[in-house]
């Protein structure tokens, strides 16, 4: 590295690199100071590389044919995070998590978003729609604004409200309906269908948006060094982001670069598990009667659209994987380790992945020097009152005295 020494920026006091603050001469701002000669006549990339340019480096692999169509907000590129900490913590050397949350709205929906709007673009649409629990409708809010397009939003009438919030602000129309997202689902159907508005819900209604989701094989064929992971968990609702990291993966062995795809386990919510029922009990997919999860991200009753679920469950028996369930409560603990442990604050469904490979690990459907994938869908942000609940968060009067009540000063 190429930092020296830190330097007071009004008196020009010299301090070594450790843990000084301001100037103990004038109370200065210090500043940190490089070795700049040796960086001169390095070559550009070297210095300061160019950042990553998103999915749309995928291009030839996706629907959009013209350039000028695309709408983008630098989505994609997101960090594969070898979760060490954690994996000393459940008895899992491999772990890694491909953290979603950096995307430009904080959820894994920018990526099939960003290719539905642009296909509205190329295809003309001044309209566009979605029926979502609260990531999709946020995520296509600022892609439409971007867009220059009108936006309208079905949500269910308990979506968080910080996703309502993220819509709002960025123009959209947001009309809440009454019950769970399969009735926003069939009105924002309906309504796209009578005033033909492109429908940019991102289940498998929209052929486009799926597209998307499976720039996040690509992303982990590169952060993996030309391969695959043994295993790729992932949280879901109705399934799309599972079948598209799945088709990604089939893309690339179709194209030589692979021997074989992952094997896919699928997340819900044990208050919402269509998928995981018939996954288990070799069935077709029947509808949830009754939602009750603080994972609303992922509470797909799939009423109306249970082919869906048959699909999403194709694809994990052709995967070798498996589908299991996460109880609200191993949900809420699984937030409280990736922040404890790795320093990432994600949503309830986001954290599911978490708890489905702790499940997977005591059955022993996952081995030991198996390397796993776990899809962190959306920011902690995304439904903070749902973490903080379970939290105590203690308070003090002001000065030492109070502060000693709570010995924090032994460890």
């Amino acid at each position: 590295m190429f930092e020296v020494e830190l330097r007071c920026i009004e008196c020009g006091k010299r301090f070594d690199l450790r843990d000084h603050y301001l100037c103990d001469r004038c109370q200065g701002i210090l500043e940190v100071q490089y070795d700049y000669s040796s960086l001169e006549g390095k070559p550009a990339e070297q210095v300061v590389p160019a950042p990553a340019a998103g999915i749309w480096r995928y291009q030839s692999l996706l629907p959009v044919r013209s350039l000028s169509s695309v709408v983008s907000l630098y989505e994609g590129g997101t960090p594969l995070i070898h979760a060490r900490n954690l994996g000393r913590a459940i008895g899992h050397d491999c772990l890694y998590c491909k953290d979603e949350t950096r995307n430009p709205s904080g959820a894994f929906k920018d990526r099939p978003v960003s290719v539905g709007v642009s296909k509205a673009v190329e295809l003309g649409f001044d309209t566009v729609t979605t029926a979502s629990s609260g990531n999709g409708a946020a995520s296509l809010s600022i892609y439409a604004a971007k867009a220059g397009l009108r936006c309208i939003v079905f949500v269910p009438e308990k979506t968080p409200i910080a996703k309502v919030a993220h819509a709002v602000t960025a123009g959209a129309t947001v009309v809440r309906v009454k019950g769970d997202y399969s009735n926003s689902y069939a009105l924002a159907k309906a309504a796209s269908a009578r005033y033909r508005w492109m429908n940019i819900t991102t289940t498998f209604l929209n052929p486009y948006t799926l597209e998307g989701d499976k720039t996040v094989a690509f992303e982990l064929y590169h952060q993996l060094d030309g391969g695959a992971p043994d295993w790729i968990i992932v949280p879901t609702g109705a399934g799309p982001l599972l079948y598209g990291i799945y088709k990604g993966f089939e893309e690339l062995r179709r194209l030589g670069l692979l021997s074989k795809a992952p094997r896919m386990a699928a997340v819900q919510a044990e208050g919402c598990q269509p998928i995981v029922r018939a996954f288990e009990n070799s069935r077709p997919v029947a509808a949830w009667e009754a939602v009750h999860t603080v994972a609303s991200a992922i509470a797909d009753p799939l009423r109306g659209y249970e082919k869906d679920g048959d699909l999403v469950v194709r694809t994990i028996r052709k995967s070798n994987g498996k589908a299991v369930s996460a109880s609200d409560g191993q949900i809420i603990e699984s937030v409280k380790e990736l922040g404890e442990r790795e320093g990432i604050f994600v949503e309830p469904a986001a954290a599911a992945s978490l708890s489905a490979l702790k499940k997977l690990l005591k059955e022993g459907s996952i081995r030991d020097k198996e390397k796993v994938v776990c899809l962190l869908t959306g920011h902690g942000l995304k439904d903070p009152q749902s973490a903080i609940k379970a939290m105590e968060i203690p308070q003090v009067e002001p000065g030492l005295e109070g502060l000693e009540k709570l010995d924090l000063g032994n460890r």
